[in-house]
């Protein structure tokens, strides 16, 4: 199975001092499972980190983007991204501020063209788009 790793869970794993359970999951996740990237969930991360100043957790960040198939933004990610808003928002479902970037639409997107399931804690960001999960699910 294809897993692709949002912005929490990417935290969770790079933080150096908590998550050893999330850490956990992941090294045995890895090992069974193809693991994505997304630079999306990177940027989210990074602009946080590099605020903070915390050098450990960009070091593992940067590691990750090593280790784990990368997924680019593309213009096939920005448009498929432009109609799951567009439809969401048709429905009904709110997934960010009206005049807001959408992380979230963005990660949907690439997630359905790698057919790959979005590892979260917030599967209900992601339910009427793609397939999410928790990683105490996988």
């Amino acid at each position: 199975m294809r897993l692709l790793l949002d912005t929490a869970v990417v935290g969770e794993i790079c933080h150096p001092r908590k998550y050893d359970d999330v850490r956990a999951w992941f090294a045995r996740a890895a090992a069974a499972h193809e693991m994505l990237l997304s630079e999306v969930a990177d940027y989210e991360l990074r602009r946080e980190l590099l605020r903070i100043d915390s050098r450990r957790s960009l070091d593992r960040l940067d590691e990750l983007t090593r280790e784990l198939r990368y997924i680019p933004v593309t213009t096939a990610t920005w448009r498929a991204a432009a109609r799951l808003w567009a439809l969401q928002r048709k429905a009904g479902r709110v997934t960010a501020a009206e005049g807001g970037l959408d992380g979230d639409v963005l990660i949907a997107a690439q997630a359905l063209a790698e057919d790959a399931v979005i590892v979260t804690p917030n599967t209900r960001h992601f339910d009427s788009m793609v397939r999410a999960v928790t990683w105490q699910e996988v």
